[in-house]
């Protein structure tokens, strides 16, 4: 049996079986890609300046839902451009508060692969008072 290539896993470690460890399955795989994408502010990426949601500059907008909504949509949009493959069922962007100045978020992304009918769910909490370079 042929077993799929998975990319390194960041960071970078020395692996086993190969130069760096990989991840192990399609999942994980995923959310790396998902979480890159996320925390990726546009023009960070010298070979594509349209990748990245950019969730840092969001973090201190007001906790609205026209905020929210505005969140949500640019992760869609970027999720249909970079990860076509992915079957988005729903995404959800909460505070844990409902004060209108707190600045954590929240990011859910509900979502299948194909060939596989089973819901996958990435969650994503960011809080500027505990999250330090995000990674």
């Amino acid at each position: 049996m042929i077993m799929p290539l998975y990319g390194p896993k960041w960071p970078l470690k020395a692996g086993n079986a190969d130069t760096f460890e990989l991840y192990k399955d399609i999942n994980q795989q995923i959310s790396f890609y998902l979480k890159n994408l996320l925390l990726t502010s546009p023009g960070e990426n010298i070979s594509d300046p349209d990748y990245g949601v950019g969730m840092r500059v969001y973090m201190f907008e007001p906790n609205l839902e026209s905020v929210r909504s505005s969140i949500a949509s640019a992760i869609s949009s970027q999720i249909s451009r970079y990860l076509p493959y992915l079957t988005v069922e729903d995404i959800q962007v909460s505070s844990d508060a409902q004060e209108i100045d707190n600045n954590s978020l929240t990011v859910r992304i509900i979502y299948s692969v194909p060939d596989d009918a089973t819901q996958q769910i990435f969650e994503l909490d960011l809080n500027p008072d505990t999250t330090i370079g995000f990674y």
